[in-house]
C-alpha cells in the first residue's frame, strides 16, 4: 500500500494492467514520490529527457529488452516530445585511452570509429532501435535545447535530466521540471509532484549581488560557479550583470550547477518570472543575501586554476556543446593559422552535420583542429596519453575533466580562462591567461 493519491488509470497500471512496463514505471514513479514526499503525480504537458538507454532506473527498477521490444512492436510511444540527451560508453577496456562511443570525426583521435562491432556495442543499437521506434529523438547532447527545435513553453511540465539543461529549462525558458527525467517519466508522462513543479518553491530565497558588472564570457563562467558554490540548492536572484546571450546563458547553466546544484534562477529583466526584483521574490524579501564580488570570483577562477607550470598539451572546447555561432566565431579566430599541438573541439551531432555544410569542419581541420560530436572527455573518463596539462574554457569541464583521476599524484594539470585564451594556447602550446 501507498500513501500517494493515484487516480483510477494510474491505480490500473500500478496493479498492472497496462502490462509489465507501465507496472514497473508506476511502482518506480511511486516510489520516488514517498521519497520526495510529493502526494500525487502530474501529468506532463511540456518535453523529457532522460540519459539513454535508460532501461535500468534503479537496481530495483529495470525493464528488460524483450519487455522492451514487446511494447515497442505492440504500437507503445512516449507520451510527451522525448530526447536522448547523452549518448550511452560500452563497459569494456579503455581503447587507446579511450572508453567512448563518439559519433563524428574520431579517426583523428585515434578513436576506433571505423570498427563497426565496437560502434554498434557502444550505441547498443537494439535498444536505440526500439526508442526512436517508440518516438524518442536521439540528440546526444548535454546541450539538446541547441537542437530539439521543440522547446516547451513557460509554464509547462516537464522532465528532465542533464545538470546543465535544468536551470536552463526552468530558468531560461519559463518550463518546470525537477532532475528527474526517466524512461518512466516520459513513456506516462507523469512526474511526482514537488519541487519546482509547485509556484511557491520557484520564487528566489537568496539575493546575490555583486560589486563587478558580469558581461563576459568568462566573468558568467566564474559567477555561475560562484554562486553554485555559494548558495548550494537554493533560487538565487541574480543582480549587477549585463543581459547573457545564449553563449553566457550555457556557461551560467553548466557552471551554476556544478559550483552548486542550483536548478532555477532568476535575472530581473532577463529571464521570463523575473520582470522585476519584487516579483522575483513573489512579493516578499530575500531569506538570504550573498555578495559575489571581486574577491570571490577570483577565488572560483583560481580554484579552477589547478596547474603548476604554463606548458600545455591540449585544448579542449565544447563542455557544454558549442552552439554554431560559437564555431562560427572559433572558425575565424583560427582563420590562416595552424595549431601546434592537440586542439579537439566538441559540439552537438545535428549541429555537426550543419557544421560540415557550413565548411566548418573542413575549414577547423585545415587549421589542425578535430571537431567532433556526441560526448565530452569528462564523459569519456579519460585524455589521449601523455597529455598531463589541459587548457579549457568552462568551469563545469574544468571542475569534471579531473574526476578521471583520482590518484593525486596523476592528477591532470587543468588551464582555465577564455575561448580566447585557449586558442592562443593551442597556437603555442603555452598558457598566458590569467584573471583580469
Amino acid at each position: 500500500m501507498t500513501n500517494v493519491k493515484l487516480t483510477d488509470e494510474e491505480k490500473r497500471m500500478l496493479q498492472g494492467e497496462g502490462g509489465p512496463v507501465r507496472r514497473i514505471c508506476m511502482e518506480y514513479l511511486v516510489e520516488m514520490c514517498e521519497m520526495s514526499g510529493a502526494e500525487r503525480l502530474i501529468d506532463l504537458d511540456g518535453t523529457g529527457d532522460f540519459h539513454t538507454p535508460g532501461l535500468t532506473m534503479s537496481p530495483y527498477y529495470q525493464i528488460s529488452l524483450d519487455d522492451l521490444r514487446d511494447l515497442a512492436e505492440g504500437g507503445g510511444y512516449f507520451k510527451i516530445p522525448t530526447f536522448a540527451n547523452k549518448s550511452p560508453f560500452p563497459e569494456q577496456p579503455p581503447i587507446h585511452g579511450w572508453q567512448s562511443c563518439n559519433l563524428c570525426s574520431y579517426r583523428q583521435a585515434d578513436v576506433r570509429q571505423d570498427d563497426p562491432a565496437f560502434h554498434q556495442r557502444a550505441m547498443h543499437e537494439a535498444e536505440f532501435e526500439l526508442l526512436r521506434k517508440m518516438g524518442m529523438m536521439t540528440t546526444h547532447s548535454c546541450a539538446n535545447y541547441l537542437t530539439m527545435t521543440y522547446w516547451p513553453s513557460i509554464g509547462q511540465h516537464c522532465s528532465w535530466f542533464e545538470s546543465s539543461q535544468i536551470p536552463y529549462c526552468n530558468a531560461v525558458l519559463g518550463a518546470r521540471t525537477n532532475f528527474d527525467g526517466s524512461f518512466a517519466t516520459c513513456f506516462l508522462g507523469k512526474a511526482p509532484y514537488y519541487g519546482l513543479h509547485i509556484t511557491e518553491n520557484r520564487y528566489g530565497r537568496v539575493l546575490v549581488r555583486t560589486d563587478r558588472l558580469i558581461q563576459t564570457d568568462l566573468e558568467w563562467d566564474v559567477f555561475g560557479y560562484a554562486v553554485g558554490c555559494a548558495v548550494k540548492c537554493g533560487v538565487p536572484v541574480l543582480t549587477g550583470t549585463a543581459k547573457p546571450t545564449t553563449t553566457q546563458f550555457q556557461k551560467l547553466n553548466s557552471a551554476i550547477h556544478t559550483g552548486g546544484g542550483v536548478e532555477m534562477y532568476h535575472i530581473p529583466g532577463s529571464t521570463p518570472e523575473a520582470p522585476t526584483l519584487e516579483f522575483a521574490f513573489g512579493g516578499k524579501k530575500p531569506e538570504e543575501e550573498v555578495l559575489i564580488g571581486e574577491r570571490e570570483l577570483r577565488a572560483a577562477y583560481g580554484y579552477l586554476n589547478y596547474h603548476t607550470c604554463d606548458q600545455v598539451d591540449m585544448v579542449y572546447l565544447g563542455c557544454p556543446h558549442l552552439n554554431m555561432v560559437d564555431l562560427m566565431r572559433l572558425v575565424q579566430r583560427l582563420d590562416g593559422k595552424k595549431v601546434r599541438i592537440p586542439c579537439w573541439v566538441m559540439t552537438a551531432p545535428w549541429l555537426y552535420h550543419a557544421a560540415q555544410e557550413m565548411g566548418y569542419v573542413k575549414a577547423l581541420a585545415s587549421a589542425g583542429v578535430t571537431l567532433m560530436s556526441g560526448a565530452c572527455l569528462a564523459a569519456m573518463g579519460a585524455v589521449p596519453e601523455g597529455v598531463r596539462s589541459i587548457a579549457v574554457d568552462t568551469a563545469k569541464q574544468a571542475n569534471y575533466v579531473t574526476g578521471c583521476y583520482p590518484d593525486e599524484d596523476a592528477r591532470l594539470q587543468v588551464c582555465y580562462g577564455t575561448t580566447e585564451e585557449c586558442v592562443a594556447a593551442a597556437l603555442t602550446g603555452r598558457w598566458q591567461g590569467e584573471w583580469r
